[in-house]
């Protein structure tokens, strides 16, 4: 697995693409930095714009694993390494650790141009113990989507087909923490406008779809175990339930992992 893992890595540093996401990553983080400034000065601390890339993230791994690693049904890669001696297990986990590698430097080169641009614009981080803990994480999160996508690409022997699907993923996944992260923000009591007398007459009325006490724990454990619904979270530095996210993230990151190896073992190759 060493042996399959050193190539993987000798291939991603030689990929374009590769260092196309890692530009756009640190762009991002030392933009985000740059923009805050310019609009609000010094008012904003660091802290609210750090997490920029736990939403940025998926996105550009759902376009890069699937390019990078769909390569290998059709060049024949993954026969050549079975036929080598290498077993199936060996080669989807390289391929996953690869990935995971990957996106820690997507995420590291967002943080280390954030600082660099941050720092001197908006001063250093007001809670320092906040942001490591939430940067842990956030990696966690992005592990997870490793997990996904390598289950999806390992399972699908056309490229094309493993791209669409990966941003279908992403989009869905999206979506749903978009729907679950309204449920919970759904105010208790909402303005209501009423004609009297001629006049028109705002009251407070009760919200038919504000989640009970009893329904709100299984709405944040929704959120929590969608990686997209953590980088929600993560994005405003507010992650109320720190045990849980985590794991939710190995949760996601084993089943996910089990389940494609699963496929990839019984997996017909010619």
């Amino acid at each position: 697995m060493t042996n399959l893992l050193s190539a993987n890595l000798f291939r991603i540093k030689k990929n374009h693409l590769f260092w196309g996401c890692l530009l756009i990553s640190a762009a991002v983080g030392g933009w985000q930095a740059i923009q805050t400034f310019l609009e609000h000065g010094r008012t904003v601390p660091l802290d609210a714009i750090f997490f920029v890339y736990t939403m940025l993230i998926g996105l550009l791994l759902s376009v890069f694993l699937p390019l990078f690693f769909g390569s290998e049904y059709s060049d024949g890669a993954i026969r050549n390494k079975l036929a080598a001696g290498h077993t199936r297990l060996s080669v989807y986990l390289s391929n996953l650790t690869a990935a995971v590698l990957t996106a820690a430097l997507f995420c590291g080169a967002c943080i280390l141009f954030t600082l660099a641009a941050g720092v001197p614009l908006l001063g250093g981080p007001k809670y320092p113990g906040l942001l490591l803990k939430t940067t842990l994480l956030s990696f966690m999160m992005a592990a997870a989507w490793c997990a996904l996508y390598t289950a999806v690409i390992m399972n699908c022997s056309r490229k094309s087909a493993s791209a669409v699907m990966c941003m279908l993923l992403y989009l869905l996944l999206f979506m749903a923490a978009t729907w679950v992260f309204a449920k919970l923000d759904a105010p208790e009591f909402w303005p209501s406008l009423e004609l009297i007398d001629g006049e028109m007459v705002s009251e407070m009325v009760p919200n038919p779809t504000y989640l009970t006490a009893d329904q709100r724990p299984f709405y944040e454990f929704l959120l929590d175990l969608n990686p997209m619904g953590q980088a929600i979270q993560y994005i405003d530095v507010s992650p109320v339930r720190p045990l849980q996210l985590a794991l939710c993230s190995v949760g996601v990151f084993a089943v996910t992992t089990a389940a494609g190896l699963a496929l990839f073992q019984r997996k017909d190759l010619k």
